[in-house]
């Protein structure tokens, strides 16, 4: 791992428990930045799009591993992060081939696909509804991915502003990851708990409360009972930290 970035707009508090480590390094989104990012379609997960693409730029030779704020490693990331390379990348999981989805937004975005073109980079593309849809909680890649971005956030806003569903975002990474590299799932090393967010948010916020820096948050790690799936592993911070 040669870094851990953190984007957030508030790095004080991050730095609260985690302190200057060498590891770390803290990247500010500022309103206007954040604003910015959302795009004239003002769309949430495009931010997603934008930071990566400052990632891109701060480490232009690295493989990039990003991580939804919702989501937590359940065995060392050093296994998953050796897995990307020119040919391989990462998202969390597979959620469905979009056409053969049952529930209604998946034939809802089957149709969209069926009657929608883009424009790329000066070409015409139709996106087949019978692509893979990943979920994007979780995104791997190498360098030769980072030109891609760009087409990625090109279809995010075509795809949006034609049609405002949240998934948007999470079609354009599957759909261009899918044309350049062999995609691998996360979800066996890291839990994106996007479904219980609420959840996981009230028992984070009542934990650190409680837990006001690093050294007292450790030790009482073991004593969270955690909803759902399996518990995060501490392992990690304790050698990162120790």
């Amino acid at each position: 791992v040669e870094k851990v970035v953190v984007y957030t707009d508030h790095p004080e508090y991050f730095k609260s428990y985690l302190g200057n480590h060498p590891l770390l390094q803290y990247e500010l989104i500022t309103p206007e930045r954040l604003l910015k990012w959302r795009g004239a379609i003002q769309f949430v997960h495009r931010v997603k799009i934008e930071m990566l693409l400052d990632a891109a730029a701060l480490f232009p030779t690295s493989n990039l591993l990003y991580l939804d704020g919702d989501t937590y490693f359940v065995k060392d990331p050093h296994d998953l992060i050796a897995k990307i390379d020119a040919h391989h990348s990462i998202m969390h999981e597979a959620e469905n081939i979009v056409n053969q989805g049952k529930d209604p937004l998946s034939k809802k975005v089957a149709h969209f696909l069926k009657k929608f073109e883009f424009r790329i980079d000066g070409k015409n593309i139709k996106i087949p509804p019978t692509m893979v849809m990943w979920n994007a909680g979780v995104l791997g890649f190498s360098p030769q991915f980072f030109l891609k971005l760009k087409n990625v956030l090109d279809l995010t806003d075509q795809s949006y502003s034609k049609y405002q569903k949240h998934v948007m975002e999470q079609l354009a990474f599957s759909y261009f990851l899918a044309s350049i590299s062999r995609i691998q799932a996360a979800n066996e090393d890291i839990h994106h708990y996007w479904r219980q967010k609420n959840e996981y948010a009230t028992l984070i916020q009542k934990f650190l409360a409680q837990n006001t820096n690093l050294e007292k948050a450790l030790q009482a790690f073991d004593q969270i009972e955690w909803p759902g799936p399996p518990a995060p592993k501490k392992s990690f911070l304790q050698r990162l930290f120790s």
